[in-house]
């Protein structure tokens, strides 16, 4: 029997907005946060500890080289590197001789940090998902839970393109999965990606974040954060001494399970059907007006 699915999205990330309630949060900052998380632990990153400003960013990194560590300070203000920080939100510049020479990283980020944080507010799992490894994000997901909840970054807590974009393939890759019911707003993120056409790096540069990003020099980004699935990386949040820490999670055989539970079976996939979500509805009123 193939699975049962619920798919909830919310915009932006910072605003105030509820988060409904989900199974598992896939994060979404295609340009560049979560795209770079990947990037950190495809070249041999272990740990990866995401914060809320530079500040606090700078703090950690005196907490955790007093305990021994020399982590990478990077990230980015404006799609800039903060002043003192060793590196910024690039993809591109990431490179293996500049993460393997670190134990960790610490990474602040305008919009994507924020969101990650946000979503472990509610005390679920949470991943870091972006077009690069979207897929094997969502399969590990669904050792978790079947409702999946999607935050998309945004930009200056309003909605993104290019995040709606890839949380709309995200939805579709859901729906092949199963029988799946949507929210109005995973609805309209689908919509958008199956209307992208056959050029996506051209449609993502119709973002207003993509053209500021080509404005200030960061046109490579654009093309490495638009590779569908070329990652099977999958970094995911935990706790680690008091703070939220992402660790990848990739080719794990066992699924995330809570304190004293047991595993949960991998659900089977094999038909390919959406549900309407006002099917039920629907019926039950033609039924009464006969």
């Amino acid at each position: 029997m193939a699975g049962h699915y619920e798919a909830d999205l919310v915009f932006s990330c910072g605003g105030g907005n509820y988060l409904p309630s989900a199974d598992v949060w896939l994060v979404v900052d295609v340009l560049r946060a979560t795209t770079v998380m990947s990037r950190w632990f495809e070249l041999g990153g272990t740990e990866l500890y995401p914060v809320k400003s530079p500040d606090d960013a700078r703090k950690l990194v005196q907490e955790l080289k007093g305990r021994g560590s020399s982590p990478l300070l990077m990230g980015e203000v404006n799609g800039i590197p903060p002043e003192g920080f060793d590196a910024g939100n690039s993809p591109v510049e990431l490179s293996y001789e500049l993460v393997r020479s670190h134990y960790c990283g610490v990474m602040s980020t305008t919009n994507g940090t924020v969101a990650l944080l946000e979503a472990a507010s509610t005390g679920c799992p949470v991943i870091a998902a972006s077009f690069r490894n979207y897929s094997a994000c969502l399969d590990y997901a669904l050792t978790i839970g079947s409702r999946i909840g999607i935050l998309c970054s945004g930009r200056k807590k309003r909605p993104s393109w290019e995040d709606a974009l890839c949380a709309g393939a995200i939805v579709e890759e859901l729906s092949s999965r199963g029988e799946l019911i949507m929210s109005d707003s995973a609805r309209m993120a689908l919509t958008l990606w199956q209307n992208r056409g056959n050029n996506l790096r051209e449609f993502v540069r119709l973002s207003t974040h993509a053209r500021y990003l080509e404005q200030i020099g960061y046109t490579e980004d654009i093309a490495f954060s638009c590779e569908i699935d070329a990652s099977t990386v999958v970094p995911m949040l935990s706790v680690s001494n008091g703070r939220t820490v992402l660790r990848s999670v990739s080719g794990s055989a066992r699924p995330y399970q809570h304190e004293d539970t047991e595993p949960k079976p991998e659900p089977e996939v094999k038909a390919q059907k959406v549900t309407d979500p006002f099917e039920e509805l629907l019926s039950y009123t033609r039924k009464k007006a006969n």
